[in-house]
């Protein structure tokens, strides 16, 4: 165990995730990585729940929440060109549950081509439901892209989950790393003392590896990687994990604005809730979810994954986003699809370069530098 002082608290870390390195590194070599950065945790322990969002914005943004998109009939989903280069001035980021991705998935060749060709799209792509305390499928996919040319890494949390229970998960973040950098020890999952959350989120930030002209600066962001229990955030809940996801990203929020006078802020995963049901998350102000309400389930019949922006401070989003259809756009039989996951890629388009927010901070609930 190490000791991260975070803030004037002292937190014990729980989070050694693994580093998986270079094109030319065999899956031997990856697999031969060990706990290579220690990181500290967020104490939500404290929080007085519901205590930071403010009333009047509250009603503004749950009422544009209740629409088919929180962005606007004028933004559309695009399919991606998946033989077109990358621009070198825009970044895609996805979040991917794979479900239940464990030894059995990884058996299973023709599935492992199909996520290495879709996690191969993207720039960076937050992974949910990782299930393997060796890490290995998230070791497999990586060594099979880099095989077909690639230059990704990986990084991943310890299996998280409650005491007891077999099925612990991981989450995981997958990386171009000839186009993107993980900021160094910048890893760790929120610490959550009053088990509020049956997955506490894994955070990391990274930024754009890019060529700089005078004057600009690489797109720097802070990444949530959340997978909420089902049971958890339906309306009989008692505790919905929605009214704690908002004090988690005001708590990050704060703390790396704070530190490291970071603004962009992306919270990804698998909520399990359509953005009607977003709670108190969906209540800050100026929190977006950027694939609105298409369908990110297999079937195509239900909302559960999001990549939530605050609109007011990310100004990078470029409007490009999508929901990665295994049968339309990959053509996949149903049976294949399901075979794959029970979950659709979701993914969005960001600058490469930093654009500075133009907002009240004061109003935002920033610390003032």
């Amino acid at each position: 165990m190490s000791l991260l002082r975070v803030g004037k608290r002292l937190v014990r870390s729980r989070v050694s995730p693994i580093r998986f390195l270079g094109p030319s590194v065999s899956l031997a070599g990856l697999l031969s990585f060990g706990f290579m950065l220690f990181t500290g945790r967020i104490n939500l322990s404290s929080l007085d729940l519901g205590a930071l969002v403010g009333t009047t914005e509250t009603a503004e943004v749950a009422g544009a929440l209740a629409g088919p998109s929180t962005l606007g009939p004028e933004i559309t989903p695009v399919k991606l060109d998946r033989s077109a280069p990358r621009s070198g001035d825009r970044i895609r980021i996805a979040s991917f549950n794979i479900q239940v991705f464990g030894e059995s998935k990884i058996s299973k060749p023709n599935v492992m081509q199909t996520l290495a060709g879709i996690v191969g799209n993207f720039d960076l792509v937050a992974i949910q439901e990782v299930r393997s305390p060796k890490s290995m499928p998230v070791a497999r996919l990586v060594d099979l892209i880099n095989r077909s040319g690639g230059r990704y890494e990986a990084t991943l949390c310890e299996p998280i989950g409650e005491e007891g229970n077999a099925h612990k998960e991981q989450y995981a973040f997958v990386w171009d790393a000839s186009r993107m950098r993980m900021i160094p020890e910048s890893s760790y999952v929120v610490a959550d003392g009053g088990n509020r959350m049956h997955r506490e989120p894994m955070v990391t930030s990274f930024e754009s590896r890019v060529q700089l002209a005078p004057g600009q600066m690489p797109f720097r962001f802070t990444i949530i990687n959340a997978h909420t229990d089902p049971d958890l955030v339906s309306n009989r809940a008692i505790a919905n994990e929605m009214n704690v996801l908002d004090d988690v990203f005001i708590r990050v929020r704060d703390y790396e604005y704070t530190q490291h006078g970071e603004d962009d802020f992306l919270l990804v995963g698998d909520l399990n809730v359509d953005v009607r049901n977003l709670g108190e998350l969906g209540q800050i102000p100026g929190m977006m979810s950027i694939a609105g309400s298409l369908p990110t389930n297999t079937p195509g019949t239900k909302t559960y994954d999001h990549i939530l922006i605050d609109g007011n401070t990310t100004k990078e989003f470029t409007g490009r986003f999508g929901v990665i259809d295994y049968v339309s756009d990959l053509g996949l039989t149903p049976e294949q699809a399901l075979q794959v996951s029970d979950h659709r890629p979701v993914w969005a388009e960001f600058s490469a370069y930093e654009i500075p927010p133009v907002i009240n901070v004061a109003q935002q609930g920033l610390p003032v530098r």
